[in-house]
Formats: C-alpha cells, sequence, structure tokens
C-alpha cells in the first residue's frame, strides 16, 4: 500500500516542486511598467475641469498685445524723449566750447598781464599803452575832434591802468580829490554862494575805487531806476 502511494505520488510533488520554483523565478524577474503607468495619480490630484493628459502638459504664456492707444502713446513719449536728449546734449557740448573758450582766455588775459607787470618790460608796457591809444582813436574816427582825443585818452589810460596798477590808483585818488573840488566850485558858482557864506556842502556820490564798490553802485542805480518808473507808472 506505501509502495502504491510512493509509486503514484511521486510525479505529483515532483511538478509541484517544478512549479514551485518556477513560481520563485517568475518572482524574482523585474517587473515592467505599464505604459499608462504616467497617467497614474491620486484621487485629489485629479482635475475637474481638464482631461486627465492636460497635466503632463506645459502651460503655455499668453501672448500680451498692448491697445493702439497705448502704443501711440509711447511711441509719442519716445520721440519726446529722443528729441529732449539731443537739444540738451547739443547745448551740454556748445557750452563746453564756450567754458573751454572764455577759461582759454582769461589764462592768456592773465599771461599778458602778469608778463606786462613784471619790472623790467618797460617797452612791452610803452606799446600797450600805444595801442590802447590807438584802439581808441580808430573807434572815435567817425566822430569830431573832442571825441577822438577822449576816446584816444580813455584807451591810452585804460591800458595803463593795467599796466601800472599802483601809480593808476594814486593818480585816481587825486583825480576823484580834484574832481570834488573843482565840483564844490562850480555849485557854488551856481547858486551864488561866497567864500564866507556858511552854506552845506552837497552830498556827492561816492565814486567807486574798486569792482564791488563798482557792482555795488550799479545795482543801487538800477533799483532806484526801477522805483521811478514803477511809481511814475501808478
Amino acid at each position: 500500500m506505501l509502495r502504491r502511494i510512493i509509486t503514484t505520488g511521486g510525479p505529483f510533488c515532483l511538478g509541484a516542486t517544478a512549479v514551485t520554483v518556477s513560481d520563485g523565478a517568475k518572482s524574482a524577474a523585474p517587473q515592467e511598467k505599464p505604459d499608462n503607468a504616467q497617467y497614474k495619480c491620486k484621487p485629489s490630484d485629479l482635475p475637474l475641469y481638464a482631461p486627465l493628459h492636460a497635466k503632463n502638459k506645459k502651460p503655455e504664456p499668453a501672448e500680451h498685445k498692448d491697445s493702439a492707444i497705448r502704443q501711440n502713446v509711447e511711441s509719442g513719449v519716445s520721440v519726446v524723449r529722443k528729441e529732449v536728449f539731443g537739444a540738451y546734449n547739443a547745448v551740454a557740448s556748445q557750452t563746453k566750447v564756450l567754458d573751454d573758450t572764455f577759461k582759454k582766455g582769461k589764462d592768456q588775459t592773465k599771461f599778458i598781464v602778469d608778463y606786462l607787470n613784471e619790472p623790467g618790460n618797460t617797452m612791452p608796457r610803452v606799446g600797450a599803452v600805444a595801442i590802447g591809444g590807438l584802439a581808441g582813436f580808430i573807434f572815435a574816427l567817425r566822430g569830431g575832434f573832442i571825441r577822438r582825443v577822449l576816446f584816444t585818452t580813455l584807451g591810452a589810460g585804460g591800458v595803463a591802468s593795467i599796466c601800472y596798477p599802483k601809480e593808476a590808483e594814486v593818480y585816481a585818488q587825486h583825480g576823484i580829490v580834484e574832481a570834488k573840488k573843482y565840483a564844490n566850485i562850480a555849485y557854488n558858482f551856481t547858486f551864488g554862494v561866497k567864500p564866507g557864506d556858511d552854506v552845506n556842502a552837497p552830498n556827492w556820490p561816492k565814486i567807486p575805487t574798486n569792482f564791488s564798490e563798482l557792482s555795488d553802485t550799479i545795482s543801487d542805480m538800477a533799483k532806484s531806476a526801477k522805483d521811478a518808473l514803477l511809481s511814475s507808472k501808478k
């Protein structure tokens, strides 16, 4: 009996063993992913208003087109900006040229004045005074004799004051004193004032002795003229 069972059950045991071994071999082999694995997702990730395939597509940015009014405004502003900057650059370049020219002229004038003020340059100073007188005479050619003499004297005296600044200041002070004296004589002669009479001398305007006083005097005169014109209009 036992021999029959062993004889008849042997093939079935071997078959079971073979099936078991073959199942182990199948489990050890790597499992291939199906083609639709990329479409698998959680229920919470499911789109509500789009198809499932839209999840893997990149969103394309929408093209933004400006309106015609905005394009016209931007083009107008661009044209105005370019024109303004072009005009500014032109003015800046001309201003730079004028500044350079003024600086060069100032430096050359300073060099000439310093050269003429040197003690050993007597002949150049004489020549400069002569040129100043000649320039004044040329400016007064169309005038009469008095105008020619006056302009020639002013030209020569102006250049001489530059060549001899200290002497010019001394002579200017003497000239101011003499001018005031003769002005008082003319005033007394006009109003019939005798030498022994007690009369207050008129207050003559102060004559400027330097550039700052001259600028202050000119500004005061301009202010007085402006006030007089405004009062006359009222």
